[in-house]
């Protein structure tokens, strides 16, 4: 190869590899937005006039590339707020302006536009002109925008202002339905509108993942909402959203004033959120019930049955100034849906939740923590304290479910909240503990301090403080500093040995932005006890009654789910028993599944087991442990001619050590029908003899003396009693099969 030759091929290959340079793209005012935006490549920045009005509407493309093309104010860097930072109104001078023309947004996506940073802009209605929505991100219409294919993706909202007019109705800031989007760091303003919902942020038909943060965000209507119309996309979910710093909010001023006012944040269709750190504050009784937060799901137009409201996460936030905190349903009431599923409600401080707060005068607001009914599963409510007004926290409601009203899988542990009057109550059902027992079986209740509460109402394994003491604990509410004092009998008292109510540290650390997203709590190293506390033998052991931990650590089941759709929402399959007694049965279980319980022996010795089994045919064969020893040998289930008639079988001469173990019933082989059995409980009596009962109290009642019918002895069906009914009808007291009501007579009782 010739000299020349070689130095020809070198500058060919380094045109080759030269990146393309990205360009800045300069429009005054009186230029073409739209030519800029059409001209732009992958990189680009458009850089607008300062002070300068641009009408649209202004179409953003569909570019190849993965870099973003950017449109931003002239303004300088150094005097716009950095990233990370709020940008207010009071910097709109500084911020290029862009406004819709006659009708229509300003700014409108096409199917598949991507990689589009929206910064330092300032989008606004043009004049007085009512409009529906500024920025559309994505499309809602079936002929654009009804197959994931189509939906723009990697869109921007960065430090921007998009508002309406003070005086006049604008429905919506933005319509949120592309993927891979975020919103920060911006000011939301004056959406607003009578007779209809208005948003700052609404989306219903893109898939996400969404990122909304730091932002200030307005409307009278929902400031937040996902769902609410249903999507083009066939059984599209708005799924992955953050909601991360932001100040909901509503003007004072609306509260005398004729706009349509309803909640701060409502999911009708949403599924994978995280709300953290935010602030929600001013909403009232109006157009809806007054509560800030609504979990709602909602089939809308009755075409989309797959809209569900499920893994939501709603830590660190502050709620203040409202009229009622949670409303949450368990399904549509007007068409089919999905069910609410795996709500965590956990280390937020609410406070200032007060009647007040209403728009009509002769109808005060509920005041409460939560409105509860229809049926959602798995709810968990821990580490939150609650200030609140109205005659009660929380209300259970039987509403309308396809699957029934009870709420299984709910926990209420570590909370900080007040009775007032009627504190946590169940509709048609009664306070405390008849609520807990008509809306959520096997629901765990542990370590509340619940101020001025009467125990006798209310489950055993909580605080119950006068209302006095209850707020004396605070360091000072009159300037709504909830931390306890060192004096407080709720400092590391909650089931975790934290303080119970809020992590004040976590919760300011979110507020502030320096926690990031915590990563989700490590699975738990071991089973935990059902109902918090071992259960004690000599006594009962309810199959149903296995540890909590889920798959692999509390039980291992081989199918998804629960067939038998009752009691407990995980994969172990259970179902009414019609033995005596009543309760609910491990069913269908089959080799090489195994079951948990934990229990606490009162004293080393030699025991006699009983388990209480059914199978058609002839079953399959188990055994059972005391931490990890086989103490019984291969049981063989008989054939008891039914599923659900029952027949006890029984081994003798089982030692067990004095104290907390784990006992774990195995499946070995199944019979012939492809089962090993169903199973309703076991039983351990010491010695020989059957299971033995134990003093109510704790220690034997002194005669002479008098004996209280209720203060019958503990250990269950069978061993402390015997009731041919299921449950406590009188739901008063205890929570067993006796039924119990409150006597008139002298003494009481």
């Amino acid at each position: 190869m010739t000299r020349s030759r070689a130095l020809a091929l070198f500058v060919c290959c380094l045109i080759w590899h030269s990146p393309v340079l990205a360009a800045t793209i300069a429009v005054n005012a009186g230029g073409s937005l739209q030519a800029a935006i059409d001209a732009a490549q992958p990189g680009d920045t458009i850089v607008l006039q300062a002070g300068a009005t641009f009408t649209g509407p202004f179409t953003l493309r569909a570019k190849n590339g993965s870099a973003y093309i950017t449109i931003r104010s002239s303004t300088a860097d150094s005097l716009l707020p950095p990233a990370g930072t709020r940008l207010t109104p009071a910097q709109a001078p500084l911020l290029a302006k862009i406004r819709p023309g006659a009708s229509g947004s300003a700014i409108r996506t096409v199917s598949g536009a991507s990689y589009w940073r929206l910064q330092f802009l300032e989008i606004l209605p043009n004049g007085s002109a009512a409009g529906t929505t500024l920025v559309e991100f994505g499309s809602a219409g079936p002929i654009s925008q009804s197959s994931l294919s189509q939906v723009p993706h990697h869109l921007v909202i960065d430090r921007c202002y998009v508002h309406g007019n003070p005086s006049d109705a604008y429905r919506r800031g933005l319509a949120l339905n592309s993927a891979s989007s975020e919103v920060r760091d911006s000011h939301f303003s004056d959406f607003k509108g009578v007779g209809y919902d208005t948003q700052a942020i609404l989306g219903w038909n893109g898939p996400g993942p969404y990122l909304i943060e730091n932002n200030y965000l307005e409307a009278s209507g929902e400031n937040i909402m996902f769902g609410g119309d249903d999507p083009q996309i066939a059984n599209l979910v708005p799924s992955n959203i953050t909601i991360r710093r932001n100040l909901f909010t509503k003007q004072v001023a609306w509260k005398t004033q004729s706009w349509t006012l309803l909640n701060l944040l409502e999911l009708k269709s949403a599924q994978n959120v995280l709300i953290e750190g935010n602030i929600f504050e001013n909403n009232w009784l109006a157009g809806a019930q007054g509560y800030a937060i609504a979990f709602t799901p909602r089939n809308q137009e009755g075409t989309a049955p797959w809209s569900v409201v499920r893994n939501v996460t709603f830590q660190n936030n502050v709620v203040r100034h409202v009229g009622g905190v949670f409303n949450i349903t368990g399904y549509d009431d007007n068409y089919p849906s999905g069910q609410t599923d795996t709500i965590l409600i956990r280390n937020n401080l609410a406070y200032d939740v007060s009647s007040q707060y209403t728009t009509k005068s002769s109808t005060p607001a509920p005041a409460r923590f939560m409105l509860i009914g229809a049926g959602p599963k798995n709810v968990t409510i821990r580490h939150n304290t609650v200030d609140n007004d109205g005659y009660g926290t929380i209300l259970f409601y039987k509403g309308k479910s396809p699957t029934g009203t009870l709420i299984y899988g709910f926990e209420l542990t570590s909370n900080l909240l007040r009775d007032n009057q009627y504190g946590i109550i169940g509709d048609t059902a009664g306070e405390g503990s008849a609520a807990f027992n008509a809306y959520t079986p096997g629901g765990v209740v542990l370590r509340n301090a619940i101020g001025g509460a009467e125990p006798k109402l209310y489950p055993v394994g909580n605080d119950y403080p006068a209302l006095a003491t209850w707020l004396a604990d605070f360091v000072n509410l009159g300037a709504a500093d909830y931390r306890l004092k060192s004096t407080s009998l709720s400092k590391n008292a909650a089931t975790d040995g934290t303080d119970i109510g809020v992590d004040f540290a976590e919760l300011n650390a979110a507020l502030a932005g320096s926690s990031g997203t915590p990563p989700p709590p490590p699975p738990p190293s071991g089973p935990t006890p059902y109902s918090g506390t071992p259960i004690a033998l000599p006594g009962t052991v309810q199959a149903e009654h296995y540890d909590r931990g889920g798959e692999g650590i509390a039980y291992h089941d081989t199918t998804a789910g629960n067939s038998g759709g009752v009691f407990r929402s995980d994969n172990v399959d259970l179902q009414t028993a019609t033995d005596t007694g009543g309760g609910y049965k491990v069913k269908s279980a089959v080799a090489g599944e195994w079951l948990k319980y934990s229990v606490n022996a009162t004293a080393a010795g030699t025991y006699t087991l009983t388990v209480r089994v059914a199978s058609v045919g002839a079953g399959g064969t188990f055994h059972i442990e005391a931490n990890g020893v086989d103490k019984t040998g291969p049981f063989t289930v008989p054939d008891t001619g039914d599923w659900q008639a029952w027949r006890t079988l029984t081994k003798t001469g089982v030692t067990l050590a004095a104290g907390p173990q784990i006992l774990r019933l195995v499946m070995d082989s199944n019979g012939p029908s492809g089962l090993t059995g169903n199973f309703n409980w076991i039983a351990a009596a010491a010695g020989g003899g059957s299971p033995a009962s134990t003093p109510y109290s704790g220690t034997p009642i002194a005669l002479p003396g008098t004996i209280q019918a209720e203060n019958y002895d503990r250990g269950g069906e069978g061993v402390a009693y015997h009731d041919t009914t299921s449950g406590n009808s009188g739901s008063v007291y205890r929570t067993d099969g006796v039924d119990l009501q409150t006597a008139v007579e002298t003494g009481a009782g």
